[in-house]
């Protein structure tokens, strides 16, 4: 399913959303959803769910360019998925 369709929206960047400030509290420096998809798809999928984007970066000030709390990550054309092994394919 596509990252702004209900099922994908409802399930995986909700659910790091509503949970943020407890795995933080877990000692976790920071919450990654990665997706092969691009940037663009990416920060609206982040948009469409309410996340505060990063106005301002001191590690990268003209190019902060994430969200506060769940940061998005693209991954276009799946190098880093198929490196990690863990891309698929259908036959069918």
């Amino acid at each position: 399913p596509g990252q702004l369709s209900p099922l994908v929206a409802a399930s995986v960047l909700f659910k790091q959303k509503t949970a943020y400030e407890v795995i933080k509290s877990l000692d976790i420096d920071d919450v990654y959803s990665l997706s092969v998809n691009d940037a663009f798809v990416m920060r609206q999928w982040g948009l469409h769910l309410g996340l505060a984007e990063e106005k301002s970066s001191s590690a990268s000030p003209l190019n902060p360019g994430n969200f506060q709390q769940v940061k998005v990550l693209p991954d276009g054309a799946c190098l880093f998925t198929r490196g990690m092994g863990m891309s698929c394919s259908w036959d069918s």
